[in-house]
């Protein structure tokens, strides 16, 4: 899918950050050596060192899902009042909860798993995913998704035992547009 959002001025800043971390990192590996030695207070040390500067990726990978969901809507939709930036990554609620320019709400989850499974999800992992969907099917909205940045992950959500709990739900691969109506 191609790039069709605007950007508002919270997610370029965000992305500026995300970049000055990648050349931090950058940095890091060109003047830092890998460790040789099997002392683990060496190996420590080096880690150590490349998670401060790394932060919490997680939360990166959740922005840019988000602003590729952005995307994915606005092609679908139009152009939204949306920032991608406002809500922390983590927080409580609904991933994507907004109104559209013809006063329908959209509401969305978003999801980066890849499935500790090679046809399933990991426990917590599932536990997660079915706390996804109850929040999806339980709030009153006109278009409601379930997004993906992992094909198996997308492909594992419409079995039944997933997809017959999502009635009203559609799942979209947001890395190809590809789209399930539950």
């Amino acid at each position: 899918m191609n790039k069709v959002a605007v950007l508002t001025s919270m997610e370029r800043s965000n992305l500026e950050s995300i970049e000055n971390r990648i050349e931090e990192i950058r940095k890091f590996f060109l003047s830092t050596e890998i460790p040789q030695n099997p002392d683990p207070k060496i190996w420590y040390d080096f880690l150590k060192g490349l998670k401060i500067i790394q932060g919490n990726s997680n939360n990166d990978i959740s922005f840019i899902a988000t602003l590729m969901a952005k995307d994915y809507l606005t092609l679908k939709f139009g152009p939204l009042e949306f920032d991608a930036a406002l809500k922390p990554q983590g927080a409580p609620g609904l991933d994507i909860d907004i109104n559209l320019q013809n006063g329908k709400r959209l509401i969305a989850e978003i999801k980066t798993t890849i499935p500790y499974k090679d046809t399933d999800f990991g426990s917590q992992q599932r536990d997660g995913i079915l706390i996804d969907i109850h929040k999806l099917v339980n709030n009153q909205a006109d278009h409601k998704f379930f997004m993906f940045t992992d094909k198996s992950s997308f492909e594992i959500i419409q079995k039944s035992k997933y997809s017959s709990k999502m009635m009203g739900i559609t799942a979209v691969l947001l890395t190809t547009g590809e789209e399930f109506l539950a």
